[in-house]
C-alpha cells in the first residue's frame, strides 16, 4: 500500500478526526498545567441551595440519593423529592425521610410523563438561591454540592455542569459506559467550558440560578433533553455555562442494551429536537459563539459527519477491494490511536485516577462500541424525522 493510497484512504478521519483530537489534548493539559499554578477562587457565603429530585418508580435508588443529598458538607442545603406518580414504594421510602423533617416531599397523584414537568412542579415549593437537580438513581459525593456552588461564585456564571461518572459497573456493557462518561466528561465537557461552547448541563446533576430559571421559563416539557434545551436558553441569555469537575455524582446507566439502545436513541431523538426548536441561533448575531461556532459545530460532527463517516466506510471497499485485509487493519489502528490520546488526557485529567483502568477497554470502544452507536444514532436520527414518539 503506498502512501498516496493511506492518504486517500483515511482522508476523512486526517482532515477531522485528527486534528480535533490532537488539539483538545494539547489544549486540556496547556490549561491544566496553567490552574495548577493558579490559586484557587472561593467565594463568600453560603447562599441557599434547593436540590429538586424527580422520582417516577425509584423504589431501588431513592433512598440511597437522598442519603447522599443529606450527607453534603455543604452547610444551607434543603432537599426536596418529586414523587411523580408513582405505583411503587417511592413515595413511601421518601416520606420515612420527610417524616423527620430531613426533606421536603411533594407529590403527583399522576405522572406528568416528563422528567421536566416533575421537576418544575417541585421548583415553587424550593426557596434556594440556587436551584439544582438531581436524578433519582444519582449519588453525590459529599463535596459535590460545594464543588458546584463554588462555579456560582462568578457572578457571569448562569448555569454549571457536573462531573458525571457511572456507578454501576457491574457487566462489560457498563464498564463500556464507564469509559464514554470519562471522555465525555473529562475531556469533552473540560473542552466545551475552556472555549466558553459548553450546552449540555446534565440533568443527572447540574444548577442554575434561581432567578435566571424564572427569567427563562424553567424546563420546558416540548423536548426530550430538557437538559441540552434549558442550557441553550441560559446561553441565549448571555450568562456563561461552566465544568465544575470536581463536582461528582454517580449514576446508574443501563445494564442490559435493549435499556442503552432505548435511552442512546431518546437522548439522539431529542438532540435532533432541540437543535431544530433554536434554530434561531444558527441565523442571529445576537447568539455570537453559541450560533456562529457551537450549535454548527454539533450540527456537523454529531449528525453530518455521522452520515458522511458512514458513506465513506461503505464506499471505501468498492475502490480498494483488493487491499480489505489491509484497510481493516489501517482504519483500526488510526482509530485505536485517536482514541488512545484523548482517552489518556481524560484518565490523566480526572480527579478519580483510577479511571486509567478504563483504558484497556479502547480495542472494543474502537471495534464494536462506538460503530454500533453510531447505528442507533442514524436509526434514532431517521425515526424522529419521520415523526415518531419517544416518551421521558
Amino acid at each position: 500500500m503506498t502512501p498516496e493510497q493511506i492518504v486517500s484512504i483515511l482522508i476523512v478521519p486526517i482532515l477531522v478526526d485528527m486534528p480535533r483530537t490532537f488539539g483538545k489534548a494539547i489544549i486540556l493539559i496547556s490549561k491544566a498545567l496553567y490552574d495548577r499554578f493558579r490559586k484557587r477562587r472561593f467565594g463568600h457565603g453560603s447562599p441557599l441551595v434547593s436540590v429538586i429530585v424527580p422520582a417516577h418508580n425509584e423504589e431501588k435508588v431513592i433512598a440511597q440519593t437522598i442519603d447522599s443529598l443529606l450527607r453534603q458538607d455543604y452547610p444551607n442545603l434543603e432537599v426536596i423529592v418529586v414523587d411523580d406518580g408513582s405505583t411503587d414504594r417511592t413515595g413511601e421510602i421518601a416520606q420515612n425521610f420527610a417524616s423527620k423533617g430531613l426533606i421536603k416531599l411533594v407529590r403527583r397523584e399522576k405522572a406528568s410523563g416528563s422528567k421536566a414537568r416533575a421537576v418544575n412542579y417541585g421548583i415553587p415549593f424550593s426557596r434556594g438561591e440556587i436551584i439544582v437537580t438531581v436524578d433519582a438513581d444519582t449519588i453525590l459525593e459529599p463535596s459535590s454540592i460545594f464543588e458546584l456552588v463554588e462555579a456560582f461564585s462568578n457572578p457571569a456564571v448562569g448555569g454549571v455542569s457536573g462531573n458525571i461518572r457511572v456507578l454501576n459497573r457491574v457487566n462489560l456493557l457498563t464498564r463500556l459506559q464507564a469509559y464514554e462518561y470519562l471522555v465525555a466528561m473529562e475531556a469533552g465537557r473540560r473542552f466545551q467550558a475552556i472555549s466558553g461552547a459548553l450546552i449540555i448541563i446534565p440533568g443527572a446533576f447540574g444548577g442554575i440560578r434561581r432567578r435566571l430559571a424564572y427569567s427563562i421559563g424553567f424546563f420546558d416539557p416540548d423536548t426530550i433533553t430538557e437538559d441540552f434545551d434549558i442550557t441553550l436558553k441560559v446561553h441565549k441569555s448571555r450568562m456563561k455555562v461552566v465544568f465544575a469537575s470536581r463536582a461528582i455524582g454517580w449514576t446508574v446507566v443501563p445494564e442490559s442494551w435493549r435499556g442503552w439502545i432505548r435511552q442512546r436513541t431518546r437522548w439522539t431523538a431529542g438532540q435532533l429536537q432541540t437543535l431544530i426548536k433554536h434554530r434561531n441561533v444558527f441565523f442571529e448575531p445576537f447568539f455570537r459563539i453559541i450560533g456562529l461556532l457551537v450549535t454548527p459545530d454539533m450540527l456537523f460532527m454529531d449528525i453530518v459527519l455521522l452520515f458522511v463517516r458512514t458513506l465513506w466506510l461503505i464506499t471505501l471497499p468498492l475502490f480498494y477491494l483488493q487491499l480489505l485485509p489491509q484497510l481493516f487493519i489501517l482504519i483500526f489502528l488510526f482509530y485505536l490511536l485517536n482514541e488512545l490520546v484523548i482517552a489518556a488526557t481524560a484518565a490523566l485529567l480526572s480527579p478519580k485516577k483510577r479511571d486509567i483502568t478504563c483504558l484497556p477497554l479502547i480495542p472494543i470502544i474502537v471495534l464494536f462500541y462506538r460503530p454500533f452507536y453510531g447505528l442507533v444514532r442514524i436509526k434514532a436520527y431517521l425515526e424522529e424525522m419521520s415523526g415518531m414518539t419517544f416518551k421521558w
